[in-house]
């Protein structure tokens, strides 16, 4: 195998990056020549056709370029993270931290994330992507993101998982409801309320499932992909319902004019947990945000 340097692989997760070489190139700050010719020298170098043209005029990876991919991600992280290494603990925690938060768990979350870590680490960047368990969780697999809060129950191959703080799903009422003040409710208790569904796959799908394993049909009266318009609907009393909640959770709701309720009926275990790069030795950054995480949910 010929060299492989620090600079090719930059520009390689560019061009994955961005889909072209050009934007790849535009975003380096280099000619498009000196982009390809450096994708080109890569190929060279390991023998393999890394990239694709498609019809659509986008640059694609071929199953040796996803690989390659993946590596040269973690490379370009540890050599960015080499100086930090060196000189002490301290130095590691400067730097960027690439998160991803499933939609149902960013607005009760990352607030608090981001606070703790602009008073007590200002020169650790956080940033943060939104989305479903499964892309995140792929994204984390392809070292784009450096770890991802989902739920255990959403977990996929790929990742390897750390808890946080066990989350339990429990109904969401009125505070008004009559039932608002039980201490624990069984799905037969709310068979004849309304329902609407926090619709971000596969979240749906999963509390409807709860439902039928307690012998009940849902009477899904909404869908919606934004958590405050379900908490509106539910503080009104038009509808009732599920969400996962930990201890640290219950001052978002505090001014809503809801209520969460634990369910009675027997579900299977479930935690929030940080996905991440499966075989990899996370930088003391990354240790932090999910020890953070963990004081901040209870």
């Amino acid at each position: 195998m010929g060299e492989v340097t620090l600079r090719q692989l930059e520009y390689f997760v560019a061009v994955l990056d961005h889909g072209s070489l050009t934007k790849a190139a535009s975003e380096s700050n280099i000619s498009q020549a000196a982009a390809s010719m450096a994708i080109a020298q890569l190929e060279k170098s390991l023998g393999l056709d890394l990239l694709i043209r498609t019809r659509a005029k986008r640059v694609e990876p071929t199953p040796a370029g996803v690989e390659l991919g993946v590596r040269a991600r973690r490379i370009l992280r540890e050599a960015t993270d080499l100086q930090g290494a060196l000189l002490g603990s301290h130095e590691e925690m400067r730097g960027r931290v690439a998160i991803g938060c499933m939609i149902a768990i960013s607005p009760r979350l990352m607030p608090a994330l981001i606070g703790h870590f602009a008073e007590k680490w200002p020169e650790v960047e956080l940033d943060f992507v939104e989305g479903t368990a499964e892309e995140l969780q792929r994204a984390v697999g392809e070292g784009e993101l450096d770890l991802a809060f989902v739920y255990s129950l959403q977990v996929v191959p790929g990742v390897d998982v750390v808890r946080v703080v066990e989350s339990r799903p429990q109904f969401m009422l009125a505070a008004s409801h009559p039932l608002a003040a039980r201490k624990a409710l069984r799905f037969a208790d709310v068979a004849a309320e309304d329902v609407v569904l926090f619709n971000v796959p596969p979240s749906a799908d999963r509390v409807t499932a709860m439902f039928h394993s307690a012998g009940i049909e849902p009477r899904v009266r909404w869908k919606s992909v934004v958590a405050q318009t379900i908490r509106g609907i539910v503080a009104s009393g038009l509808a009732i319902s599920v969400t996962h909640a930990w201890p640290g959770v219950a001052s978002v709701y505090a001014d809503a004019k809801v209520a969460l309720v634990p369910i009675e009926d027997e579900l299977p275990e479930s935690w929030l947990v940080a996905a991440v790069p499966p075989g990899v030795e996370r930088p003391r950054r990354v240790e932090e945000v999910i020890a953070a995480a963990r004081v901040l949910a209870l």
